[in-house]
């Protein structure tokens, strides 16, 4: 799946990719993932069918997202407060174009609510400035929801 056009990087995001920075590899764009990691989980939660760009939606700039029946059952046993991030008066899902891999990551309401989990559960640990260290693959993470270990949120 291809969302976004390849644009070309700034000369500060061209920087840290090829530095491979830790900012690269993992940051917070506001208050979701972003950065390879980000990228990285966008893609596998699509790929699970656990969200999907939304019908009619093109691969212009900010396009909505639609959570799926199972991956709000699979979000949920992850401890991510799902309920929260559907009643939020802000957007609830859509792809907004990374900074340094101009490809999507998840952001809105429930982009923070996953970042909010991986931190909790301390899969994301908040490094310098908005630069994150995962701790274990987020594949790793999502197939917790598979086997069936919940997660309660604290």
């Amino acid at each position: 799946m291809q969302l976004a056009t390849r644009s070309p990087r700034s000369p500060q995001a061209e920087r840290e990719v090829r530095r491979d920075s830790a900012l690269r590899r993992a940051r917070s764009c506001y208050d979701h993932l972003a950065g390879v990691a980000g990228v990285t989980l966008f893609e596998e939660l699509i790929r699970r069918g656990w969200i999907a760009l939304e019908p009619g939606a093109s691969a212009a700039d900010h396009p909505p997202c639609v959570l799926t029946e199972s991956g709000r059952a699979a979000l949920t046993r992850l401890g991510v407060a799902v309920d929260d991030a559907l009643g939020a008066k802000r957007a609830v899902a859509y792809a907004c174009l990374d900074w340094t891999e101009r490809r999507p990551h998840l952001a809105g309401a429930l982009g923070a609510a996953v970042l909010a989990a991986l931190e909790r559960d301390g899969v994301a640990v908040r490094e310098r400035g908005r630069a994150l260290r995962l701790t274990s693959l987020l594949a790793d993470w999502l197939d917790a929801s598979v086997r069936g270990q919940t997660r309660s949120t604290r």
